[in-house]
């Protein structure tokens, strides 16, 4: 522990300092000598909350007297309160007593109805039955219309075999006719070819027919050009083959624009 020294100065631990400049004062400092406390501090606070409180006793003595008159506006309140209760209990007396009348007459139109209703009940018991009647006909007759049903599907079956039987005879039949068709194609086929020529030509060399024909087609040939201003030249089949033939120009093509058109068959 620090000693007093006669500076009349007490260090606590470096950090605090306790003074005493004057008699019965003192004030607590830090270590850069900034006052925290002392005792006129501590007067003046007492001082600050002494007036504080003489204020505080003077507003709670209004607002007490605030209280009290508005206590006494309540206690008259009260009174205007007790007097509508009063009156609101006739009232309700008087509403009692229409109520239960009320309900009496609800009573009885209640039993009214519950008589109209069991009425109304045993007419649908009868409704009930005559239903019952009708959907025990209606089974009957659709027993006798599923059986029916069942003897035409009977007949459908037949119709379906009868079907499928003609149906095997006419692919057989099909198949003949289209074996036939292929055979006449192999025998009778008509082969059209289009070959362009070029300036100068005076033959259209070996046109190939694509197939070879079973005998010695006849050839039919035409030699035309795609411009209107050049001249017509006549042609002629020179020579033919099963599989090939030949074209001759009156006289040599004078352009590229003409193209010679064979159509080759076998006679029946």
């Amino acid at each position: 522990m620090a000693k007093i020294f006669r500076t009349e100065t007490l260090n606590l631990n470096g950090n605090i300092r306790l003074d005493s400049s004057t008699s019965d004062a003192f004030e607590i400092k830090n270590v850069a000598g900034s006052t925290l406390m002392s005792r006129s501090s501590i007067e003046s606070d007492i001082s600050s909350l002494q007036a504080a409180d003489v204020k505080n006793e003077s507003d709670l003595s209004v607002d007490v007297s605030s209280l009290a008159s508005i206590d006494s506006g309540h206690d008259t309140d009260i009174s205007s309160l007790a007097a509508v209760s009063s009156a609101g209990t006739s009232d309700l007396d008087v509403d009692i007593s229409s109520l239960q009348a009320a309900d009496v007459k609800n009573e009885s139109d209640l039993s009214v109805d519950v008589s109209s209703l069991a009425s109304i009940d045993s007419g649908h018991d009868t409704d009930i039955s005559s239903l019952q009647a009708v959907d025990v006909k209606n089974e009957s007759d659709l027993s006798v219309d599923v059986s029916s049903l069942a003897s035409i599907d009977s007949g459908h079956d037949e119709d379906i075999s009868s079907l499928a039987a003609v149906s095997s005879a006419g692919t057989s039949d099909l198949d003949v006719d289209i074996s036939s068709l292929a055979a006449d194609i192999s025998t009778n086929d008509v082969v059209a070819k289009s070959v362009a020529q070029s300036s100068g030509d005076e033959d259209s060399g070996s046109i190939a027919f694509g197939r070879t024909f079973a005998s010695v087609p006849t050839v039919i040939a035409v030699l035309k050009s795609t411009n209107a201003a050049d001249p017509i030249i006549g042609c002629m089949v020179t020579a033919v083959s099963t599989s090939a033939c030949t074209v001759s120009f009156a006289d040599g093509l004078p352009s590229g624009n003409y193209t010679v058109e064979v159509i080759a068959s076998v006679a029946d």
